[in-house]
């Protein structure tokens, strides 16, 4: 019988981008479950440090392949720039965070209101030494300011979300998190006037509230007119009553257009 490590490193060979989740639906339940022996932090193929999650699906796959998502990676580092920043709204472990900050060389606010995932992504920075670049918002954007229920689904905890209006939308623990419109969020207003710079570059991925948000960004992203990565993704969506083609049509309506999609996101750049 293979040990956790050596199906690891034999899988990490696999040459391309695809091909991975059907990989990974056939492995067993106590193969998959295996990878969390593995030592922390565990290490990318790109050579990043990641302290990820017990009993969790997106760690294991971290463990397993080693990447996640490349040809967005990829997308990111392209629009990302030194002279801007890069607002990751739902980070998560902080794959994209902590690429892009370490890549391009460029500042990144990472917002993760999920708590144990938070705690990674600071363990994370600070083993890749990236503390004078990334800061951490543990703070859920919305279209209010308040507090929020974080549905957390036990053994996924990439698919956190928040409540929305449909009730079956998805299950798993409750917990209160704080909720902000960004446009209105002091913290971070005042930590790009500390650095002096705008907002680039936007990533969104949190499961279905994407519109929400957006309209809590309204004014940032008229003023900042940055390239906005948002998932696209019906199936989430419906649990906020919100669509791809509803997002498509606020982002057009204010001045965007869509100019790629991949791996379920959606490029959007300011005409």
């Amino acid at each position: 019988m293979f040990s956790a490590s050596l199906v690891s490193k034999l899988l990490r060979l696999w040459p391309f981008d695809r091909g991975h989740l059907r990989i990974y639906n056939f492995l067993s339940d106590k193969t998959k479950a295996e990878f969390d022996t593995l030592p922390q932090p565990t290490i990318m193929n790109s050579g990043l440090k990641l302290y990820v999650r017990p009993d969790d699906h997106l760690s294991q796959w971290f463990r397993c392949f080693g990447t996640y998502e490349p040809r967005t990676s990829r997308i990111l580092r392209e629009y990302a720039s030194k002279d801007t920043v890069f607002v990751d709204v739902g980070a998560n472990l902080g794959l994209h965070s902590l690429g892009v900050a370490r890549d391009v060389g460029c500042h990144v606010v990472a917002f993760e209101p999920h708590k144990e995932t938070a705690d990674c992504l600071d363990q994370s920075i600070e083993v890749n030494e990236l503390g004078s670049l990334v800061k951490v918002m543990r703070v859920a954007l919305s279209n209010e300011d308040g507090t929020a229920t974080l549905v957390q689904p036990l053994t996924h905890a990439g698919k956190s979300s928040l409540l929305g209006p449909n009730p079956h939308f998805r299950e798993g623990g409750h917990s209160e998190v704080a909720v902000a419109q960004l446009d209105k969020l002091t913290e971070f207003h005042e930590h790009l006037n500390q650095l002096g710079k705008k907002v680039g570059l936007i990533k969104m991925d949190i499961e279905g509230a994407e519109e929400r948000a957006l309209h809590g960004m309204a004014t940032l992203l008229k003023e900042h007119r940055p390239v906005v990565v948002i998932e696209l993704c019906d199936g989430n969506l419906f649990g906020f009553v919100s669509s791809t083609a509803a997002v498509v049509k606020l982002m057009e309506g204010w001045g965007y257009e869509l100019a790629q999609e991949l791996e379920w996101n959606g490029i959007f750049v300011p005409k």
